[in-house]
């Protein structure tokens, strides 16, 4: 396997398989591969739902809108009717980016999908946001403060003299804008603290499934162990049996070949 085929399997797994997928993908790889591939970083769960809408071959409208909307403000074209044809084709992604997540087990949060809709947007105004989306490696959610029509459009001016109701009603929008991005603000930073625990649970998880597989080996080798000190055990209790046994007939014969000189030297003397 090369480095980029396994990149790109890396990509294309949940998050929480992905410590896992990666330990295993770099064994498979040259030294020096398999220190690139460890190298690369978990993605967040937005990064990886655009990713798997790359593997699902729907993002090739949305890059391919992009060209034609940076060729037509380059040239000043009317960019009325594809600033249309990027909102329907960006909902209808994000739509489609959830379903993807939900088929995978690891649904969208409201927050999440709003950072999956700004890398689509970002992909579309920025060539090289375009290029890292394409790729299907992202680990983290693109976002582009825009120019010109990619940065949204204008409120339309107050017409003059509509009074201090409209300065109130304007405030009270600007506070209630103002408030709604701070609970998305929250939300975002709760969604990133729930997602680096779950991280950190993975692998934990991972270190806690290898210390237990060479416990089991560990024990393993402990039982072969004990089996062969066991059976030399056995075999040391035999020998030693063995020993006392070939000692005892030892002494046995070495009385009895005494005794045998002894007759022996007694009768040569006795027929002198």
């Amino acid at each position: 396997m090369e480095f980029a085929a396994a990149a790109d399997e890396l990509y294309g797994v949940l998050p929480a398989e992905f410590t896992t997928t990666r330990k295993r993908l770099a064994g498979d790889l040259p030294r020096e591969e398999a220190r690139r591939l460890t190298a690369l970083r978990r993605p967040t769960v937005p990064a990886w739902a655009v990713n798997r809408l790359v593997r699902d071959d729907a993002v090739g409208p949305l890059l391919d809108l992009g060209e034609r909307m940076r060729a037509a403000w380059s040239d000043g074209g009317d960019l009325a009717p594809l600033e249309r044809e990027r909102a329907s084709l960006v909902e209808k992604l994000v739509r489609r980016a959830r379903e993807l997540a939900d088929e995978a087990g690891r649904p969208l949060s409201d927050a999440f999908a709003d950072e999956v809709e700004e890398t689509l947007r970002a992909a579309i105004a920025d060539p090289s946001a375009s290029d890292a989306v394409r790729a299907g490696r992202l680990d983290h959610p693109l976002r582009h403060a825009g120019f010109g029509p990619f940065g949204g459009t204008q409120a339309p001016a107050r017409p003059a003299g509509t009074g201090r109701r409209t300065e109130k009603g304007t405030a009270r929008k600007t506070r209630e804008e103002r408030e709604r991005k701070e609970r998305e603000k929250e939300a975002r930073a709760a969604e990133r603290k729930a997602e680096e625990a779950e991280q950190s649970l993975s692998e934990w998880e991972t270190a806690l499934g290898e210390a237990r597989q060479e416990l089991a080996a560990a024990d393993e080798d402990l039982g072969r162990l004990r089996e062969r000190l066991r059976e030399a055990e056995a075999r040391r209790a035999d020998l030693n049996r063995r020993a006392e046994v070939a000692g005892r007939e030892h002494d046995r014969a070495a009385r009895a070949a005494k005794d045998a000189r002894r007759r022996a030297a007694k009768l040569a003397h006795d027929q002198t």
